[in-house]
């Protein structure tokens, strides 16, 4: 773990950890603010709205969908890390304002317990996921730099390597999160 945590590919995973930590306290703490339970509410209707339709689908259909969701979205992150790491900061961002939102939102409705086991379990999983994902998406964005910067750099070999982890631990991770998510987050809120 401390090698990988030294590479270059570790030092783009600590950054996307801290990137999103940072915009998950910006979320929750600004849906906390004066004014903020209101947006927090908007927020959460928008999101139920998008989650809606999924309510009706039994767990292993449940299990599919988020996981493709998923799956495709990491790999658009990765892919779009030759928008000079644009796209990988803004999903990163994003999901930590939302997740910051949700954690405030379901805390406040039916306290932090609940909110721990409504995310805890299949977010171990996942958010390390996204994290590898986003952390590969920069490490070709920092290619493209180095690159355009007049480094011999090769972004394609970078996106193809990214690729392979994807394919090897990014992809999996999200299907046993997927699991967790449609199987066992149901039982431990009570759903």
């Amino acid at each position: 773990m401390s090698r990988f945590l030294s590479s270059a590919l570790g030092r783009l995973f600590i950054l996307s950890l801290v990137l999103y930590v940072l915009t998950t306290i910006l979320g929750y703490e600004a849906s906390r603010a004066p004014g903020g339970d209101e947006a927090t509410k908007r927020a959460i209707q928008s999101l139920a709205q998008v989650l809606g339709p999924m309510g009706g689908l039994d767990p292993p259909q449940m299990m599919a969908v988020i996981f493709l969701n998923n799956a495709v979205k990491a790999l658009a992150v990765i892919a779009l890390g030759f928008s000079l790491g644009i796209v990988p900061f803004i999903f990163l961002a994003l999901n930590g304002v939302i997740t910051g939102v949700v954690v405030s939102a379901v805390a406040s409705k039916v306290g932090p317990g609940m909110a721990i086991a409504f995310i805890a379990p299949h977010g171990v999983i996942e958010i390390p996921a996204i994290l590898l994902a986003s952390a590969l998406g920069f490490r070709v964005a920092e290619a493209v730099i180095w690159r355009i910067a007049g480094r011999q750099t090769y972004p394609g070999r970078e996106l193809k390597s990214g690729l392979v982890i994807y394919a090897k631990v990014v992809l999996p991770a999200l299907l046993v999160a997927a699991g967790v998510e449609a199987f066992i987050t149901p039982l431990l809120i009570g759903r």
